[in-house]
């Protein structure tokens, strides 16, 4: 997992950045949101801590720019006191949590924990999709070649068994033909479908490599 922390007071930042090591998260600290937004092109963040009270550019219009680049990244605000007004505006665009001044250690790691639990939810939560459409997608495989399949068979059965007349032979080569076409277009489509998904997988795999390598 990756993080932003933003925010003016670098000891608050190496404090936040100290816990996250701890937990086996990478990050990147920023003391000015003009700065964030111009250095956090180098990948994907899976959550941010980001104060409130910032200068140049306040945290919840930092934060509406962050989501809108990372819509499925979390964010942890860091609040002051006197700052309920700023933390109602921030749950309307989405904070997933908050954190008070002076935080320990503590609130930082059970933040980190709660995060992790839900991405992995959401990631198993993703497995039964795929596995759902799998699933789908293997019965209306079944449905659909299941009629050519029996025709094809039938057919080249009647042809084995019996003597026909030529004319009789050409109708059921004919359906023959007909069907094995039918099945090569279903086979093609679930192949199209199949390459798709193969396609998009390594295109994530790829993608989080390259995240990787930035870390």
């Amino acid at each position: 997992m990756r993080s932003l922390i933003l925010d003016d007071d670098k000891d608050v930042c190496e404090y936040i950045g100290s816990v996250l090591q701890e937990s086996g998260v990478d990050y990147e600290i920023f003391l000015d949101p003009l700065e964030a937004l111009a250095g956090m092109n180098g990948g994907k963040y899976d959550f941010a801590f980001v104060d409130i009270n910032l200068p140049n550019m306040d945290g919840l219009s930092f934060s509406r720019r962050f989501k809108a680049k990372f819509p499925d990244a979390d964010i942890i605000f860091i609040t002051g006191y006197g700052d309920y007004d700023k933390a109602v505006q921030a749950i309307k665009i989405g904070a997933y949590d908050f954190i008070e001044k002076a935080f320990r250690r503590l609130d930082i790691t059970m933040c980190v924990a709660r995060l992790m639990e839900k991405r992995r939810l959401c990631q198993d939560q993703k497995r039964m999709a795929v596995l759902e459409f799998a699933n789908d997608l293997t019965l209306e495989l079944m449905h659909e070649l299941r009629n050519p399949l029996a025709a094809i068979g039938g057919f080249a059965k009647l042809i084995y068994s019996r003597d026909y007349p030529a004319e009789k032979l050409k109708q059921y080569t004919k359906i023959i033909f007909e069907e094995s076409v039918r099945l090569e277009k279903g086979l093609n489509e679930v192949l199209v479908h199949l390459k798709a998904g193969a396609a998009k997988t390594r295109t994530r795999e790829v993608r989080d490599g390259k995240d990787s390598s930035r870390r």
